[in-house]
């Protein structure tokens, strides 16, 4: 799922290594499975499917040194489907520290059509906009995994928490949403993903 091999324009090893376990196909389903013979079903069954695509965009610069990753979600609970795909930009910062920027999927791209497997989908980076409600989220190597959180103040009275930690072939995921303090949408414990491809 997307062109990951040349990690070339990432400085270090540590870089290439949270792009290499970011990019592929994750679901829930052993978390599922669990909580089901628990009796307590808490989350909804997820999927994520992540590539790099800036073979898609156009007009990248020649130096360009950062990694763009679609990561489409499907979501399923109960009858309940939705789709969720988001257009993310991982660069290095000055401490050598990964950053993810979000941007906004362009307005004549449906999001059934923002697929990895899309051929047809292109972007021209001139026409790109960074996402101005969600705050950069900076990761930090942690005991072999890479952990991350942001916090976007998305209204005056609505905050978006996002946390993150990826090891070896799981991604754990939370994101929360709070109106006036109180949680209206989402998970403080994560949603847990593995590889399965």
């Amino acid at each position: 799922y997307g062109d990951h091999r040349d990690l070339r324009s990432f400085p270090t090893r540590r870089s290439s290594d949270l792009i290499n376990e970011l990019c592929g196909i994750f679901n829930n389903d052993r978390q599922i499975n669990d909580e089901l013979e628990s009796g307590e079903l808490k989350h909804p069954k997820a999927k994520h499917i992540n590539g790099v695509c800036n073979d898609k965009i156009t007009n990248l610069p020649n130096d360009f040194s950062g990694y763009f990753v679609i990561e489409e979600s499907y979501y399923e609970q109960g009858k309940f489907k939705n789709i969720l795909p988001h257009l993310f930009l991982f660069t290095v910062n000055e401490d050598d520290n990964i950053v993810l920027t979000s941007y906004e999927i362009p307005s004549n791209i449906s999001k059934e059509e923002f697929r990895n497997d899309n051929e047809n989908l292109t972007m021209d980076y001139k026409e790109l906009k960074v996402s101005s409600k969600f705050t950069p989220m900076v990761y930090k190597e942690k005991n072999n995994a890479y952990e991350g959180e942001s916090i976007s103040n998305f209204t005056p009275e609505t905050e978006f928490t996002l946390k993150e930690k990826i090891e070896k072939g799981k991604m754990y995921v939370s994101e929360v949403f709070r109106k006036n303090g109180k949680i209206t949408f989402g998970f403080v414990d994560p949603i847990v993903y593995e590889k399965i491809n």
